[in-house]
Order: structure tokens, then sequence, then C-alpha cells
């Protein structure tokens, strides 16, 4: 069995938007019922994330799950993007955190 590379025009790719979303852990819950709200189809949670900010220094280790923070990634059609967008700055006005926007291709498949 050989493999062959993909031939360039049969891919298809979708233009979206990727919202990596940077909350503490004990609001999670809250931002993705917002999330789900808003028509997201499906997100990615990446427990116990780790970094330094205006915050200071954000350890991914603690065993209370109070301090912590949560990563939240997603990829949404552009066209549901200004709606899914406004969810997650409602929900980060209330609690803080981050949220980066980009534009992104979805490979379908």
């Amino acid at each position: 069995m050989t493999n062959k590379p993909a031939n360039p025009a049969s891919v298809s790719l979708r233009p979206m938007k990727r919202l990596e979303i940077v909350v503490d852990t004990p609001h999670l819950e809250r931002l993705l019922s917002r999330l789900r709200d808003a028509g997201a189809k499906g997100y990615t949670v990446l427990p116990n994330a780790s970094g330094f900010g205006d915050r200071g220094t954000q350890r991914g280790d603690d065993p209370s799950g109070v301090s912590g923070n949560t990563c939240v990634l997603l990829a949404v059609p552009v066209e549901d993007a200004p709606k899914i967008l406004e969810a997650t700055r409602a929900a980060l006005r209330r609690t803080g955190g981050i949220c980066l926007v980009s534009d992104c291709q979805w490979l379908e498949y």
C-alpha cells in the first residue's frame, strides 16, 4: 500500500473563526452554557491551563480547582461568529479571562 499525497483540488476547506478562551475554572460551566445557548455546536476543553498575565502566574496544578484556569477551543462558521463572540464577551465581562479570535479553515472529510 502506498501513501499518495491528496490531490489539492479534491480537498475541501471551510472558512471558520477559531476562538481560544481562557477562563477561571470555577466559571467554566457558565461560559460553556452561554456558548451552547449562542449556537456553538461543539468545543474542546483543556483543563489545568497555566501561564502568566495581568494576575501573575497561574498554575495548572491547583488541586482545589479554585484558582486554576481552563482553556476552551472552538471553531465556528464565520456567519455564526458574531453571536458567539457577543456571548463570550458577556461572560468575560462578569468573570474576566481572555478570548483570542483568528481565521482558520476546517478540513471537511
